[in-house]
């Protein structure tokens, strides 16, 4: 039985209170309830009793109550209420394990090499209390947006304590960069206009802080790094119309190259030691806004022109291969 017609039942324990318990921001119920709708369940059926669904939306979720007793749909998929990615719940300590299980899954195969190794630890840990409170992925984003920008105006300025300045505000948003989208998958709040949102703000902060370190680092530069943001604004440029041609507008991840037609994200990011997986990865957002923070901390904004100026060239020059292959075709 394929997804799409599937019938899923999420069968709670009587008497228990677990499959109602709030973690991350939602019941287990409801958490269950939207997972098979995402997955294209056709039906959602849920055995459970009045406090296990009590101030749930049946109508609105998309569910139906399934009386107590009454026999299952042939085929259905059954998940059990009182469950969290793979943990059966029956204390506090099984609860954390749970939580800490449903932050795991936020990993994925295609992170770049700064966010596998360094930044998703912590960024985990911030979504995790985040997750309990009325914030939203977009408003997380937002603020990391904010910072980004704090971070390009204070390395504008100039002078030491300035650019370090800038360069942990870079970090402190490159962190809760991570953060909107690890809460976007634990909440299920996925958005055409989240993805837009946050693509679109790390390449503006990205550009003008190229900008910000070459006036920061003054005289030849300052006009470097200018021409490397001017640069990078022509690649972000090309990027986003090849991911609107492939009909995913605003979703970086959905760009390929000349040479890379047809292949899904996990075979073109998914592998870390292939060799064009390696190169990409210095290229990877994650990576040179870090070598960007780390070079500000220490007081040395030519490192970030010297870094985004390299990176931007060979991008560049790449799209402008890019661009030429499509005219032959």
């Amino acid at each position: 039985m394929s997804a799409e017609t599937a019938t899923w039942v999420v069968e709670c324990p009587p008497g228990s209170s677990v499959p109602g318990t709030r973690l991350c921001g939602m019941s287990l119920v409801e958490r269950h309830v939207r997972e098979a709708r995402r997955a294209g369940a056709a039906r959602v059926l849920v055995r459970a009793g009045d406090e296990q669904v009590a101030g749930l939306d049946p109508a609105g979720l998309g569910f139906e109550r399934l009386a107590a007793g009454a026999p299952l749909p042939d085929g259905a998929r059954v998940v059990r209420g009182d469950e969290l990615a793979g943990v059966r719940i029956t204390d506090a300590a099984s609860r954390r394990r749970a939580e800490r299980a449903l932050m795991e899954t936020c990993r994925r195969p295609y992170d770049g090499i700064a966010d596998r190794y360094l930044w998703r630890a912590l960024s985990l840990r911030i979504t995790r209390l985040v997750a309990a409170t009325e914030l939203t992925p977009n408003q997380v984003t937002v603020v990391a947006a904010l910072l980004g920008m704090l971070a390009c105006v204070l390395v504008w300025h100039g002078g030491t304590a300035w650019v370090m300045a800038g360069g942990a505000s870079l970090l402190v948003g490159l962190v809760l960069d991570s953060v909107d989208g690890e809460l976007a998958r634990v909440r299920l709040k996925f958005s055409r206009l989240g993805m837009v949102l946050d693509n679109v703000s790390d390449d503006i902060v990205d550009t003008l802080f190229l900008a910000a370190a070459g006036a920061a680092a003054g005289g030849t530069w300052w006009w470097i790094g200018v021409g490397a943001a001017a640069a990078r604004a022509v690649v972000a440029l090309v990027i986003y119309d090849g991911a609107s041609r492939a009909g995913e507008p605003g979703d970086v991840m959905a760009f390929r190259w000349w040479f890379e037609r047809g292949q899904a994200t996990t075979a073109v990011y998914g592998n870390p030691l292939a060799p064009l997986t390696l190169v990409r990865s210095i290229g990877r957002h994650d990576a040179y806004v870090t070598l960007y923070g780390a070079f500000c901390l220490a007081g040395w904004p030519v490192g970030v022109v010297l870094l985004g100026g390299a990176i931007t060239a060979g991008y560049f020059a790449l799209t402008c291969m890019h661009l030429v292959a499509l005219a032959r075709r």
